[in-house]
């Protein structure tokens, strides 16, 4: 069983799209169903499932799966938070206590970036967990390069094209350009999130340049 935590626009939807392709019928999409320890059932997995992707805290399935394998995408936390916003004035997600307090309130950037739950969502998410507890940790802003190095981390082949979904089409560049004044202040309120993506960013440079020796 491999358990892969989608952190929120953290290029999950495109990698689940990748996890389709290697697994099947038997990669079960978690949007709903299980996010967090205490709900995990096994009754509630689809027999014959072999891959757990969704919307769920890193130790959700912690007690019903020990041994499995760990796997994620992480974001830079400006990015990450940016493209939330945006994200949810495309689509509003009315379930969802953010968006909804986005639109009924108008939220600007910063006052989105001060709720409490899109602070440091990446670290929620992990659950005190570090990147050297993952078996694998990408780097959205490194798709490819990443899922290089899951193939070389999981033994599996992904195939080709690489998909790149559910990006913001309003985006003309790689970065979402904002005011220094701006991103520092949402920098600020998301300094957890900034040394988890640090240490990633320092382990995938390590394993590629290993990877990329081994091929030469």
């Amino acid at each position: 069983m491999i358990i892969s935590v989608h952190v929120p626009k953290c290029a999950g939807t495109s990698f689940k799209t990748v996890l389709r392709g290697v697994f099947g019928d038997r990669m079960w999409d978690n949007y709903g169903t299980i996010f967090t320890r205490e709900q995990a059932r096994v009754s509630l997995v689809p027999e014959g499932t072999e891959c757990i992707h969704g919307h769920f805290f890193a130790d959700a399935f912690e007690s019903l799966y020990p041994e499995s394998p760990m796997v994620t995408f992480v974001r830079h936390p400006v990015e990450r938070l940016v493209s939330h916003y945006h994200y949810f004035l495309r689509n509003p997600d009315r379930p969802d206590g953010c968006c909804k307090i986005l639109h009924e309130r108008g939220l600007s950037l910063r006052e989105f970036a001060d709720l409490d739950w899109m602070r440091n969502q990446t670290t929620r998410y992990f659950r005190g967990r570090g990147v050297g507890d993952f078996a694998f940790v990408g780097i959205a802003e490194q798709f490819e390069e990443s899922l290089f190095l899951f193939e070389e981390a999981l033994g599996c082949q992904v195939r080709q094209p690489v998909p790149h979904e559910n990006v913001n089409p309003e985006r003309t560049r790689p970065y979402y350009g904002l005011t220094v004044a701006d991103y520092g202040y949402i920098l600020e309120r998301n300094q957890s999130d900034l040394l988890l993506y640090e240490q990633a960013l320092q382990r995938h440079r390590k394993q590629l340049a290993a990877a990329t020796a081994q091929v030469a």
